[in-house]
């Protein structure tokens, strides 16, 4: 199986979660992680356990989730426009937020503390595949391009940080984690 896991503010329907559930039907488990960190990955870690998970795909936040389950357990990854310093880039989030789903909670210091636990600094490159697009309208694509520098990847010019038009690599992808 693979595991998705999804962004910041989305949820395991969100709009990636939906278009690889369709393409890799029965094959895929998209998440459904707390948006507390260290919850977050205890959540994740239990479906990488239990699952039979031997690869991942994740965006935003997820790819720094992603990253440290990776490096912990092994398996291969692709990362979609991945957040690579969360504990920073989601300060301007703090207090109330809102899902896709409309579920509220609120982001604390306290979370972008537990974030920084996760932090992982050497990576296995071969088990590393990174989609960017310069169009991030989130996210600096510069930030993840340094941090996974050597890894096999394809950056675009425009898009965005939903990453436009991911489907028209399913074959690459496929391929990479042995779909």
């Amino acid at each position: 199986m693979i595991l998705y896991i999804h962004g910041f503010r989305t949820t395991h329907n969100s709009y990636k979660a939906e278009i690889l559930k369709s393409q890799y039907s029965g094959k895929i488990i998209s998440s459904d992680h707390s948006f507390m960190p260290n919850k977050a990955i205890e959540d994740l870690e239990y479906i990488v356990k239990t699952k039979n998970i031997r690869g991942i795909i994740a965006s935003s936040i997820g790819g720094y989730y992603g990253t440290y389950l990776s490096k912990k357990y092994n398996l291969k990854i692709v990362l979609v426009n991945p957040s690579v310093k969360p504990y920073e880039t989601t300060k301007k989030y703090l207090g109330e937020n809102e899902r896709q789903d409309g579920t509220k909670f609120v982001w604390t210091d306290m979370h972008l503390k537990e974030l920084e636990n996760f932090k992982v600094d050497n990576i296995a490159k071969e088990n590393f595949f990174l989609f960017l697009q310069k169009g991030d309208d989130i996210l600096d694509y510069r930030v993840a391009l340094d941090k996974y520098r050597g890894v096999e990847m394809i950056v675009e010019e425009g898009g965005n940080h939903r990453f436009k038009g991911l489907e028209r690599f399913f074959d690459e992808i496929s391929a990479f984690l042995d779909i």
